[in-house]
């Protein structure tokens, strides 16, 4: 029996390449390892690249995997096509240094045919132009001449996946579907084959023949070891069993397509058919990337899931969903996918909530958004204009959250063109403006106001809530109103948005009504009253109007972490170095935790490791953090800590959490210390004499910040290892054969042992880095010894190139061109040992290596005598070879680009001296 389902389908190629004595290879995370060219994990060859160039041991010669991909190349066809898809299963099997071609071949012939039921007549072939070995290959496994196709370097020459690595000329399987699939505008369809752009030809497997590793030039060295790299897309193998005319209709894509149907009321029909897809791959993509640790955020990685979402918020609006929907999705993904990725289960519901927090906030300025977009479109259309200036796309990416490729998309739509240049000024321009102009304005808002409102904060236990608007504020003056498109201050009587105190920065979110639109950017307070800071986007707001607010509740969550974990670093800081320490100052953000405090001495590294332990462990303790109001003296009494030269009322605010911090705080804190999760000191320093400061994060984002180092950590083993390769006489201890832990690594060990993977995970750092430094080290002493060595037998060179001296006016004439990575210094002093004979030498030396062509004029002073002036020839022959130069009569160096004409240079030099 054939296999049928997409889960059958991944198991029969596992179970075959494992007969073949392949081992079976995890999928990697999403966020590849030791690599930071990429993003994403885009192909199964992504782990193994350390294995085909070399940088490693390699712990097998031969692998398979099915691997989890997330390619956004093609995003804006994800939706409008049978088969584009921004995540995906690849199946591959590798080869480092085992077989080749000939294996690789039969391999996929065999299983194509024997193990998948593929009919041979219905595969065709498709080669590098200039790859005859692998038609023969492909002849002898039993596939017709005339069904192999020669393609060009961009059909059939696979690069590096990423800046470097290994690539290589590739052969692509295809299965014919039939006449009937070619477009109707094919012009060859009864003859047509692969390489035509219609759909009758669907590739479904390349085999990817690695020959070269591609360096940071884009030049191709050889490999020392020839690879096997295969890349099958799972989900199209489905497709061509199942015969079904779209992946989105094999059986796993399928039951997502089926459960939005149920959950929307719609049908799935050809005319909302881009709704659907967008919706069920960008749900499958978001799912698996936030359960590997890729939060929505403003860049990098984040970035990338922001848009995945927001753009599937766009597409559900085409079909009449304009509530919360997508974030229902994530259940029924990870019950579908739960037993080949069981850590979709695990972390459901914080998907789940990330991604309902992300729907509420775009959705609060999706249809305004769309609406602004129509009224400028019309516009330009009354002005005929087809170019979308920078401004207005800046104003709907800051504004109303639109990403610009999504703007540009919705632009193309309408035949619009995108102005990426004038955006991206208006981004920068944007960068380099001061936060908000109203922060130094709050001060005198309530001036001259009787009796301004006191705003009763509700934000402690709730993230929104209703309330009336007492104040308008518009460019400091009191206001009756403010209308959409101005900036202002919104005063209400309760809020539970957190004003600017304590470190914490104030919160972010919306106010809204039925009709009306305020985006708030920040939030302040003036005594008790609280500024709601921000700009109208729809409609109108005047005072006594009942509004809705809320704020951004993933972002408010994250200061809460770093808030509590402020309070712990203080207790510990008390507790290590002694109660003298003071906080001096603190800052509270969304992203990390800044503490200033009274110390004299720099913290030791064994002191910051303590005061980092005894976090976690208040962190893995788990204890209640209690609120009380109590009076000033009471709370003093009972030993809570004050801020340094912060104001306090006759009531104050306690929070306590149990032994291990007490201090007096208005800020926002979690519930439990155990939902703070991790805590990592990042940087230690001085603000100022008498003071020290600590930088830390808190929850998800320590688990980045290792990422992030242990990624930029293996890339340098890898980097020290290829050189050690690359020694003439390799010297195998200076390898560092341990990788550092890739992302899943990483989060996996968060997982399973919470705030106690920080000293591990540290322990680990410094140990590779310090192992990193000491190797590099000695690589650099390696080198120079054998640089030494070579520059001992270069010199030794210095007796048979003074016997291939020519006379020319009685000048001694050396000429010679050496070729490789030999140091300048070393050619000047092979040149000041020959010219030292007492009598008029010049030398003309020429150096190439991969990258130049360096020329060198040396003379002595008997040479000079006679009328040599090494700068002056070098000035005159130089351009022969399309180079240029300088230096002094006794000595010149310049570069030069055509090798070819070197000898014309030195035959010039000597027509010169001819003369």
């Amino acid at each position: 029996m054939y296999p049928k389902t997409v889960a059958e389908i991944r198991n029969a190629y596992l179970s075959y390449f494992k007969s073949k004595n392949h081992v079976h290879v995890s999928s990697s995370s999403l966020i590849p390892a030791g690599d930071p060219s990429l993003l994403f994990t885009t192909a199964g060859m992504v782990q193994f690249k350390p294995l085909f160039t070399g940088a490693v041991e390699l712990p097998y010669t031969r692998a398979t995997s099915s691997q989890k991909c997330l390619r956004t190349t093609d995003l804006e066809r994800v939706g409008k096509t049978e088969r584009h898809c921004t995540f995906f299963e690849m199946l591959g099997n590798f080869s480092f240094g085992d077989y080749f071609k000939k294996e690789a071949i039969e391999y996929a012939l065999d299983f194509s045919v024997n193990h998948l039921g593929f009919p041979v007549d219905k595969i065709w072939i498709s080669v590098y132009e200039d790859d005859d070995e692998a038609i023969e290959l492909w002849v002898k496994a039993g596939i017709p001449r005339e069904r192999i196709v020669r393609l060009g370097k961009a059909d059939n020459f696979w690069g590096p996946a990423g800046e470097t690595g290994a690539c290589g000329p590739c052969s692509e399987l295809y299965f014919d579907r039939g006449i009937e699939k070619g477009f109707e505008g094919c012009g060859n369809k009864a003859s047509c084959k692969p390489g035509c752009d219609c759909d009758r030809f669907l590739e479904y497997w390349n085999l990817v023949f690695n020959q070269f590793d591609q360096d940071k030039t884009g030049k191709l060295n050889p490999l020392k070891q020839t690879g096997i790299d295969t890349g099958s897309g799972l989900e199209r193998i489905a497709l061509l069993i199942q015969n079904v005319d779209s992946v989105y209709d094999t059986d796993e894509l399928k039951k997502i397509i089926q459960s939005i149907e149920t959950l929307s009321g719609v049908s799935y029909t050809k005319n909302n058919a881009a709704s659907f897809r967008v919706l069920t791959d960008h749900a499958r993509a978001v799912c698996f990337a936030i359960s590997d640790g890729i939060y929505p955020d403003r860049t990098g990685r984040g970035y990338v899931i922001r848009r995945l979402i927001r753009r599937a918020s766009l597409y559900a609006r085409k079909i009449g969903l304009k509530e919360t929907f997508f974030y229902k999705l994530i259940p029924v993904i990870a019950e579908i996918y739960q037993n080949s990725y069981p850590e979709l289960k695990v972390k459901e519901a914080q998907v789940c909530s990330i991604v309902l927090a992300e729907e509420k906030l775009f959705l609060n300025t999706l249809e305004l958004g769309l609406d602004q977009l129509e009224n400028i479109l019309q516009t330009y259309l009354a002005k005929k204009e087809t170019v979308f200036k920078g401004v207005d796309s800046f104003r709907l990416y800051s504004t109303f959250g639109f990403p610009p490729e999504m703007t540009k998309e919705l632009l193309e739509e309408r035949g619009m063109v995108f102005d990426e240049k004038s955006f991206q000024e208006e981004l920068e321009k944007d960068r380099a403006i001061a936060r908000d102009s109203w922060k130094g304005k709050k001060e005198s808002l309530l001036t001259g106001i009787e009796s301004p409102s006191i705003t009763v904060f509700t934000g402690y236990h709730s993230f929104s809530g209703t309330s009336e608007i007492n104040l308008i504020f518009k460019d400091s003056n009191l206001v009756n109103s403010l209308q959409a498109g101005e900036q202002g201050v919104l005063v209400t009587k309760e809020t539970p948005f957190y004003a600017e105190g304590g470190g914490q920065v104030g919160d972010t979110g919306y106010i809204k009504t039925n009709t009306a639109l305020f985006k708030v950017t920040d939030t302040q307070k003036e005594n008790d009253t609280f500024l709601h800071i921000g700009e109208v986007l729809k409609g109108e707001f005047t005072p006594g109007t009942e509004v809705e607010l809320e704020i951004d509740s993933n972002r408010r969550n994250l200061l809460a972490y770093h808030h509590s974990g402020t309070h712990l670093l203080n207790g510990a800081l008390r507790s290590i170095l002694g109660t003298h320490v003071m906080q001096k100052a603190s800052l509270v953000s969304s992203e990390h935790l800044r503490f200033d405090f009274s110390h004299p001495n720099a913290l030791s590294t064994k002191e910051l490791e303590q005061i980092e332990e005894k976090v976690n462990e208040a962190i893995q303790t788990g204890v209640e953090v209690v609120t009380t109001v109590l009076p000033i003296a009471e709370a003093k009494a009972k030993g809570a800590v004050a801020a340094f030269d912060e104001k306090y009322g006759d009531k104050v605010r306690v929070v306590e959490m149990d032994t291990f911090s007490l201090e007096l705080c208005g800020g926002c804190h979690v519930k439990n210390t155990r939902d703070i999760q991790y805590f990592l000191i990042t940087k230690e320093s001085s603000p100022g004499a008498g003071n020290r400061r600590i930088e830390a994060v808190c929850g998800p984002p320590v688990i980045s910040y290792f990422q992030e180092a242990f990624q930029a950590l293996e890339e340098e083993i890898q980097a020290l290892n290829m050189q050690v390769n690359e020694l003439k006489t390799p010297v195998s201890e200076l390898m560092i054969r341990k990788n550092a832990p890739g992302p899943e690594e990483v989060e996996k060990l968060f997982l399973s042992k919470g705030a106690g993977a920080v000293k591990e995970l540290r322990i680990l750092k410094a140990h590779l880095s310090e192992q990193l430094e000491t190797n590099k080290q000695a690589l650099f002493k390696e080198k120079k010894k054998q640089q030494n060595l070579e520059n001992r037998d270069l010199l030794s060179r210095s007796d048979e190139l003074n016997q291939k001296a020519i006379e020319v006016k009685k000048v001694r004439v050396i000429q010679e061109i050496f070729e490789g990575e030999i140091p300048l210094d070393a050619l000047k002093q092979l040149a000041d040992k020959i010219k030292n004979t007492g009598k008029p030498t010049l030398i003309l030396f020429a150096l190439k290596t991969s990258s130049n062509l360096t020329l060198l004029y040396m003379c002595n002073k008997e040479a000079t005598k006679e009328g040599v002036q090494c700068n002056q020839l070098l000035k005159d022959t130089a351009p022969i070879a399309s180079g240029r130069g300088g230096g002094k009569p006794e000595m010149a160096q310049g570069s030069a680009k055509d090798a070819d004409k070197i000898q014309d240079v030195f035959q010039e030099v000597l027509n010169i001296l001819k003369k």
